[in-house]
């Protein structure tokens, strides 16, 4: 209970730090934004405004050094300006109090003022503004008096300077990215802002969104680690000796995934020392787990260790039962055997599982025990036989699932059964645990750099026969021949 209280503790304040950050973005954006939009609407027009009069005062001081006294002489000044500052001035025109261009330079995109308008300027003294959009960017238009034209009174034209003309209007069009130049650095910086403040948003929200759905896999990661360790559980341990020193194991189990379909089990009976079972059931993860779990739980309740017609019943059983309770894509492949030591008979049935294979003492052989009939789960009316096998002295019987034999390498090419039979003849004369450990070594080299596709499961027994006596021989064959 305080652990599932620590972990909603721990949930909650993880949605507050999301929600938290949120605010924080939506802040830092809004703020952004509105930086952004200040320096431009505020900071930039009056810096457009002011080199429009810096414009002005650079056309007076031209004026008055060329000693230019008629403002229809102009037009050359105005040239020179534009032709310094090309990226700056988009236009100049020196208009009169009768909206006529006295003197001009570049091409306006906006219309004349009317004299009105024009006169309603003269008190004031305040320039106009407009901002228009261009396709080379926006332009600031500023329609203001020049100051150094029109003093009223004054001498005869003939000794007119250029304060001493008619009132006089100019009109200058600025490009505004030509004055932003000198803000790049902190437009960069608002822009940089501005996408650090969405990208925290972006981030945020999905994180939140992604939230729920990270706890729900970390349960179910947590459900699948319980269900391995509860698969773990149900298997034997990987090697050892059976309780009457009939049998000497090792096993191997690698799932594809968390948890696998493949199972093996090493238990006795009552009446039969030793039962040795590997099945692998279609298909990982979950649901081939629990079907598994149901497998295992059957075979060892059933009693099927009696004889062959005991064992041959409870194959057809199971393969109804499968029929019934699963769909036709969950079969199982199953081979399943218990051993006689006293005679040395290993009896079987193989419900549709690749052969295991019996190796000889002498290396010289190995059997394929193939006796039995398909897959469990796929046909409802198949029949299963049992078969048997003689057992000698340091043979060694090896079951392995299609995830081992059928282990494919990156030239599209499987390990098979051979090279298994040949990696047991090489190490006979070791113990079960060296010759597993042998093969799942030799199927890692083969593989590489590839992942094993399925199921690796692995069962390495050497069955220990008893010293037979002629009363004991006599026994065994009256007991084959009941079964």
């Amino acid at each position: 209970m305080r652990v599932k209280r620590g972990v909603e503790y721990s949930q909650v304040w993880v949605k507050v730090a999301i929600g938290s950050g949120i605010l924080l973005g939506l802040v830092l954006l809004v703020q952004t934004v509105s930086t952004y939009f200040f320096v431009y609407d505020k900071i930039v027009r009056d810096q457009a405004a002011q080199e429009v009069e810096r414009k002005e005062a650079a056309l007076l001081r031209s004026a008055l050094s060329a000693k230019v006294s008629d403002p229809h002489q102009l037009g050359p000044i105005l040239d020179e300006l534009r032709r310094e500052s090309p990226k700056q001035i988009a236009w100049i025109r020196i208009i009169n109090m009768d909206a006529t261009v006295v003197a001009q330079t570049g091409s306006p995109l906006t219309s004349l003022p009317t004299p009105e308008q024009l006169r309603n300027q003269l008190p004031p003294h305040q320039p106009r503004r407009e901002m228009i959009k261009s396709p080379a960017g926006d332009i600031l238009v500023v329609d203001s008096r020049l100051r150094f034209f029109g003093r009223p009174g004054g001498p005869p034209p003939h000794e007119r300077g250029p304060r001493d003309a008619g009132p006089m209007f100019s009109e200058i069009g600025i490009y505004v990215e030509g004055v932003t130049v000198n803000f790049g650095a902190l437009r960069q910086n608002l822009i940089i802002g501005c996408l650090a403040a969405i990208a925290l948003l972006v981030s945020m929200g999905l994180i939140g969104l992604l939230f729920n759905r990270y706890i729900r896999a970390r349960q179910l990661e947590q459900q699948l680690e319980l269900a391995r360790s509860v698969q773990n559980d149900l298997l034997p341990a990987s090697h050892g000796v059976s309780s009457t020193e009939a049998l000497d194991f090792a096993a191997a189990f690698l799932p594809a995934a968390t948890i696998g379909g493949d199972f093996y089990d090493v238990f006795t009976t009552d009446n039969a020392p030793v039962s040795l079972v590997l099945g692998d059931v279609a298909g990982k993860g979950i649901s081939a787990a629990l079907l598994m779990g149901v497998l295992h739980g059957a075979i060892r309740s059933m009693r099927w260790t009696r004889s062959a017609v005991d064992q041959e019943e409870a194959s057809q059983w199971l393969n109804r039962f499968l029929c019934e309770k699963t769909a036709r894509e969950r079969f199982v492949s199953l081979f399943w055997a218990y051993f006689l030591p006293e005679t040395g008979v290993l009896r079987y049935v193989n419900a549709g599982h690749l052969p295991p294979l019996l190796i000889r003492a002498d290396g010289t052989a190995a059997e394929r025990l193939e006796a039995g009939g398909p897959v469990l789960g796929l046909l409802p009316a198949a029949q299963y036989s049992s078969g048997t096998a003689q057992v000698e002295p340091g043979d060694v019987l090896v079951v392995f699932s299609d995830g081992v034999a059928e282990a494919a390498n990156i030239h599209d090419e499987e390990f098979g059964d051979t090279r298994i039979a040949e990696i047991v003849r090489r190490n006979i004369a070791l113990g079960p645990r060296e010759i597993c450990d042998a093969i799942v070594r030799e199927v890692g080299q083969f593989l590489g750099s590839m992942k094993p596709h399925d199921d690796q499961t692995l069962l390495v027994v050497r069955l220990v026969p008893n010293s037979l006596t002629p009363e004991m021989a006599h026994t065994g064959e009256h007991h084959l021949a009941h079964d």
